[in-house]
């Protein structure tokens, strides 16, 4: 999408709206969902999985986090969803990822595309918006969506639930651990991670124990590249998708069907 600094302000504000109004722990009951990981300026395969599933009935497109930075089409990528959004609010999710933050935009690109293309000010709106995306996301009632994984001290569901919308840079441990943290095998508890400071890998010891403590039977996370597009950790009840073709992986999409009560999961290639 190609809009003017005008258009693209009018898109901004709209989207915001409708993100405003959601909780910072979306609740998403459709028979079928579609999840999406990292697309990162990766416009085509946001595009794929829009053509292949949204016309379909009772389906929900639920997307990760990590829209901007790096890759070529960052900006046609985040407002083609954001314009899906204000069209199909409650066909087409957003939650938070690292990528969404200034801290990773000064550095990674977005903030200069934006300034160059545009003006600083717009990139203060996209700033904005971002600051009122959800952190994540609960599929029914077993399985949780977040773009990065477990933090320190996230002990519940209803932790996630009370953190406050609208912080442009998030000043929580726990908010950056959501949107940072890596799970790996082989670690016990919460170890130091090569992301930078303040930022942990987590152990099965410590996912384990959240699972059973809220009754979840799987995780979804995004925020690492994964040669196949996905990875499952943890005894399979985690499940890790990458969707952005330009880390030379195959863009993945992860497809949970309502069968019996429960979820099926399908992995769908997305080039």
């Amino acid at each position: 999408m190609k809009l003017s600094e005008v258009e693209t302000t009018r898109l901004l504000e709209k989207a915001q709206r409708q993100l405003e109004a959601e909780a910072q722990l979306l609740e998403i009951s459709s028979k079928r969902v579609v999840v999406v990981g990292d697309t990162h300026g990766d416009y085509d395969t946001s595009k794929k999985a829009v053509d292949t599933f949204l016309g379909e009935e009772d389906t929900v497109l639920l997307f990760l986090g990590d829209y901007v930075d790096r890759g070529p089409k960052q900006i046609e990528n985040i407002n083609f969803l954001l314009d899906l959004k204000t069209k199909f609010p409650k066909k087409i999710y957003l939650i938070r990822g690292n990528h969404e933050t200034p801290t990773a935009n000064l550095n990674y690109g977005f903030f200069n595309l934006v300034s160059s293309r545009y003006s600083p000010q717009l990139y203060r709106k996209y700033s904005e918006l971002f600051a009122q995306m959800p952190y994540a996301a609960m599929l029914g009632f077993s399985i949780l969506c977040v773009h990065g994984g477990l933090a320190e001290g996230l002990k519940s569901l209803s932790q996630i639930a009370s953190l406050p919308k609208g912080e442009v840079e998030p000043a929580s441990p726990l908010v950056t651990q959501l949107l940072w943290n890596d799970p790996k095998e082989g670690v016990s508890g919460f170890q130091e991670s090569f992301r930078g400071e303040g930022i942990r890998y987590f152990g099965r010891d410590v996912f384990d124990t959240f699972m059973e403590e809220n009754k979840l039977s799987l995780m979804l996370r995004s925020h690492e590249a994964y040669p196949e597009g996905y990875a499952y950790l943890f005894g399979g009840r985690l499940l890790g998708l990458f969707s952005c073709r330009y880390y030379g992986v195959t863009p993945r999409a992860a497809v949970l069907d309502e069968d019996m009560g429960k979820r099926r999961v399908s992995l769908v290639d997305l080039t």
